[in-house]
């Protein structure tokens, strides 16, 4: 699924003319949420990456006016938060759809889990630039 977000997200940056502005980093990923969504078949409260993806995408969007760093620092914050979230749902997808429901309670969901840290890696990598 990695592989459809970033694609996704690729063809919506080839779109913009010269260096992408915040808006377009939003808006790809949006496409790359929008094409998980599409290929993977999960909803949001699906106990999946995309309680992660999700209110990340919609921190990037909400902190449109600041630095690169601050915004992925926001949507860092905000996919960790969907991703301790999924820690009470039951799993309607995704990998954890095929472990026993009592298997994964006070557990977060690994995918939503893993949003949360490469995205406060991509921060600590520009911020160090």
């Amino acid at each position: 699924l990695y592989h459809v977000l970033f694609a996704a997200a690729a063809a919506a940056l080839a779109k913009c003319r010269g260096t992408p502005d915040a808006a377009a980093w939003s808006a790809a990923a949006k496409s790359g949420v929008a094409a998980i969504r599409r290929y993977g078949g999960a909803s949001p409260g699906d106990r999946t990456m995309l309680d992660a993806l999700l209110p990340a995408t919609e921190a990037l969007s909400s902190f449109s006016g600041c630095t690169p760093v601050e915004a992925l620092q926001a949507a860092a914050k905000a996919a960790a938060e969907g991703a301790e979230a999924t820690k009470g749902m039951a799993a309607g997808a995704g990998r954890s759809s095929y472990v026993p429901e009592a298997q994964l309670k006070g557990t977060a969901d690994p995918g939503a889990y893993a949003v949360g840290i490469w995205l406060a890696a991509a921060a600590e990598a520009i911020a160090a630039q």
